[in-house]
């Protein structure tokens, strides 16, 4: 145990609490790169890269460099999921948009 550990034991003892520095205290800024429009971008990314993985696998299929259709029919229904739930996560996120927009204040 540390000494830091063993002086609050000694402050809650004491004083039945752990004091003001035990409070969780507010943060005066956001921790870098968290976000809701960075976590967007984000999974917009991926199944960007989704899509082009599963285009470079077709392609190869069609060139003849790539003989296993397993595959590539696995890239394409994983860039195909992918789409759709990018789809479904915008069309949530409109209707909530539009559901605060006919709140009335």
């Amino acid at each position: 145990m540390n000494v830091a550990a063993l002086q609050r034991l000694q402050s809650r003892a004491v004083t039945g609490h752990d004091g003001p520095s035990a409070l969780p205290q507010p943060r005066t800024e956001a921790p870098h790169g968290t976000g809701f429009g960075k976590t967007l971008a984000d999974a917009i990314e991926r199944v960007d890269g989704a899509q082009e993985e599963a285009g470079r696998q077709i392609s190869a299929f069609i060139a003849g460099e790539q003989e296993n259709v397993h595959e590539v029919m696995i890239a394409m229904n994983q860039a195909n999921l992918s789409f759709q739930l990018m789809t479904e996560v915008r069309n949530r996120v409109l209707e909530t948009y539009q559901e605060l927009m006919r709140m009335q204040v």
